[in-house]
């Protein structure tokens, strides 16, 4: 299954879109207009943002496909000077309707994921850094409770590791130790995802860490892995010769792991840049895959496309060469002094 990240080309064309409001505007509107107006204004984006996202929910099941969840649902709610709560804004009954609306409707059976940004670092030395990270974290473990989230690894919340300062060994501690701090709505659900750059490749995120690891491709292919499976770490004599998304797969235990699959941008010098639509296809079926390329829906669509033509194609190439197999028997068959007939009449 392929997965829609954040937003639809398809819906915004239809003037669906979210909406955001920043910290200096909401002071701003606070100053002018006073308290309530400003909360009367942010709690109206509040409202279209998860009336909005309930609508990206509805396309995908519609597509067969997942959806990760918008990080910027809330804007100004978990600033750390934001001294009123989501109970606060006048929409915040209609807030929770549209929540248990889509609770009602078991999200339409349409697999959740969310994906908080880069500034959220769990081993941060910095502790103002972490505080602001756990209740960063907390606010998205409430927000997929509110859609009716398993608590568990099919509703993933992922992040990055974002952190290479000192031991390798030191970090991870640091960040466990920071991830026990959070809730349980985001320690049930929290993985890892190698990154494009620096340490936290796949090999190290296995060798450090016990919690499931979300591959992405172009991240590995901008930053492999230089690993000696057999000296690196604990590893089994069936995994030595399995591909890092093979191997970041096992981590997901029983649950179908979310991978991320992108390309770079052609014919740009940052091979991190995504482009915007396909080439190929995701590597594997066994796993649910966010398309990170930017023309959302359409690069969904052409991924698939794709990958049916390939299936097509091997099952062409595995039928021509079950004919070329039993030509050569034939033949074989033929030369073989045993079955010539007698022509001698």
């Amino acid at each position: 299954m392929y997965n829609l990240c954040c937003i639809s080309n398809e819906l915004k064309e239809q003037d669906l879109k979210f909406q955001t409001m920043t910290w200096k505007r909401f002071n701003q509107l606070r100053d002018e207009h006073g308290a309530e107006y400003a909360l009367d204004q942010l709690g109206q984006r509040w409202l279209n943002n998860v009336d909005v996202t309930i609508m990206h929910i509805e396309h995908c099941a519609r597509e067969g496909w997942g959806y990760r969840v918008s990080s910027s649902l809330f804007p100004c709610l978990t600033h750390p000077d934001f001294n009123y709560s989501v109970t606060d804004v006048p929409q915040y009954a209609q807030i929770m309707d549209l929540f248990d609306y889509c609770k009602a409707n078991d999200a339409w059976s349409v697999r959740l994921s969310t994906h908080p940004d880069q500034f959220n670092v769990l081993a941060s030395e910095n502790q103002s850094s972490v505080d602001k990270t756990i209740a960063e974290l907390n606010h998205h473990g409430w927000v997929m409770d509110q859609l009716g989230c398993q608590r568990n690894y099919y509703n993933p919340i992922n992040i990055h590791v974002n952190c290479t300062k000192g031991d390798l060994a030191d970090i991870s501690a640091r960040f466990m130790s920071n991830l026990n701090k959070c809730d349980q709505s985001v320690t049930s659900r929290l993985v890892v995802e190698n990154e494009d750059k620096g340490c936290w490749t796949v090999a190290n995120l296995l060798e450090h860490f016990n919690i499931p690891i979300t591959y992405d491709n172009l991240h590995d292919k901008c930053n492999p892995c230089v690993w000696n499976l057999e000296n690196t770490w604990n590893v089994k004599a069936e995994e030595i010769n399995m591909s890092p998304m093979e191997l970041c797969a096992k981590t997901w235990g029983s649950v179908k792991p979310l991978f991320h699959y992108s390309e770079s941008m052609p014919d740009h010098k940052n091979p991190r840049k995504h482009a915007d639509m396909p080439t190929g296809h995701p590597a594997s079926d066994a796993y649910n895959w966010d398309i990170e390329l930017k023309s959302k829906d359409a690069a969904i669509r052409a991924c698939a496309a794709i990958a049916d033509q390939m299936k097509v194609a091997n099952k062409v190439m595995e039928e021509d060469k079950e004919v070329l197999k039993r030509y050569e028997e034939g033949t074989a068959r033929i030369a073989d002094p045993r079955y010539r007939e007698d022509r001698s009449y």
